[in-house]
């Protein structure tokens, strides 16, 4: 596959602000003992972007690093007008924390002409969930998930704030458990209902028998109003729910040794979308070198899969999904700086290569998320290093990038089929 002159995607906004590469950081004064810049010493941690979202609106984009802060990043409105240099990028705000976050969603209604809606929750280890303002670094509410028996935080690896329960209510997977919260019982109060994904020992008609055990890092709601919920798990099982995560198990299965295993291998699912129509699943895993499709009218169904995506790593990697018409989009980062793409996956069965790639940063891309708009998209990088394995100073690349694509909707029949050839 050949790079075609006018196919490149263009940089129109950075974290980057000087030649040499070094990532722009503008909240140092705030939080010195916290905050990792650029340094060519080989002990320096970096602080890496470990991943970024869209807000629903558009707007702003929302970041988690290594030094545990998540950051805002508000547009400039003027971002696709021609411009000599990409826009530079930084923080509009900052809200620090101790400890890892481990997920993060949006309010479903956001709207930065709404200040009221520039809101986010954050599952941060060892503490109560988090709600905050993407316009100001502090927590508004917080809500407790605590275990009956040891009294300990739970900490969801995965939360979905869906619009389909109306942003009243949000959904928190963990360990063999998922919880449905309503936004307005805040502290201590807990969860509205928990649904162990497991069989309880005492009443076996919990689950009805059937269920999946571990942590549950993946959740996704059926776009489609069917109130279907997709959960994953690390150790490689899918669970569907009805009524939005609320209701009964409709099905488990398991990704493992599958015919698309030994091509593309995966150890452990860390993120799940489904296609815009909600007929497909798509699911991405660490340690994984593609993306697996499953057709979800028939459960646990393995379509195909979508292969050299360059994952093999621990590290998520975080896809995308965009609606092309009638059909669809996935796109993904690899660990060699690549951004990929491949159209209209759900059409061939079997493993399909993909039909675009372009090289966007000089280190692993941690996030690849397309603008609601479709032709607009986000990458963040960086990884964490191993002493010992640091590469030279000048190959560091942690920064957060923003591209414009308007080719990808202007291409012809013939113009598609030369770029898939």
């Amino acid at each position: 596959m050949g790079e075609k002159k006018g196919w490149e995607p263009i940089c129109v906004a950075s974290t980057i602000k000087d030649d040499d590469g070094s990532a722009f950081t503008s909240d140092i004064s705030h939080q010195p003992e916290k905050t990792h810049q650029y340094c060519p010493e080989p002990h320096t941690k970096l602080n890496y972007f470990k991943g970024a979202e869209w807000s629903p609106d558009g707007t702003t984009l929302l970041t988690d690093s290594a030094d545990h802060h998540i950051r805002s990043y508000i547009l400039p409105p003027d971002l696709l007008e021609e411009n000599s240099v990409p826009h530079q990028l930084s923080p509009y705000s900052t809200l620090p924390s101790a400890e890892p976050t481990y997920a993060t969603a949006m309010y479903p209604f956001f709207s930065l002409q709404d200040p009221s809606t520039t809101l986010f929750l954050s599952s941060v280890r060892d503490h109560p969930i988090r709600l905050a303002s993407a316009l100001a670094p502090t927590s508004l509410a917080s809500y407790s998930l605590v275990n009956p028996m040891t009294e300990a935080f739970i900490t969801p690896h995965s939360i979905v704030y869906p619009s389909t329960l109306g942003g009243t209510h949000f959904l928190t997977g963990s360990d063999s458990l998922i919880c449905l919260f309503d936004v307005s019982r805040t502290g201590s109060d807990g969860p509205v209902t928990w649904m162990p994904t497991i069989p309880s020992k005492r009443k076996q008609i919990v689950g009805g028998g059937v269920g999946m055990k571990g942590i549950i890092s993946a959740m996704a709601v059926n776009p489609s109003g069917d109130g279907t919920l997709a959960a994953g798990t690390f150790t490689r099982h899918v669970g569907l729910y009805g009524a939005n995560g609320s209701g009964e198990s409709l099905g488990t299965f398991s990704v493992a040794k599958t015919e698309a295993n030994k091509h593309i291998g995966g150890r452990g699912i860390t993120q799940l979308l489904w296609s815009p129509c909600g007929r497909y699943l798509y699911i991405a895993e660490r340690q994984s070198d593609g993306v697996l499709i499953y057709d979800i009218r028939v459960t646990g169904q393995l379509l195909g899969w979508l292969q050299g995506r360059k994952a093999l790593t621990n590290q998520r990697m975080k896809i995308d999904i965009v609606a092309t018409g009638a059909s669809h989009e996935v796109w993904a980062g690899g660990t060699d700086g690549l951004m990929r793409m491949w159209r209209d996956p759900a059409q061939i069965a079997g493993g399909q290569d993909p039909t675009w790639e372009c090289k966007v940063h000089d280190d692993a891309v941690s996030s690849t998320v397309l603008h609601p708009m479709g032709t607009i998209a986000a990458t963040t990088s960086g990884q964490r290093y191993h002493p010992g394995d640091l590469p030279d100073a000048t190959s560091f690349d942690n920064s957060l990038k923003v591209w414009s694509m308007p080719f990808l909707e202007s291409l012809t029949d013939d113009e598609k089929h030369l770029l898939e050839s």
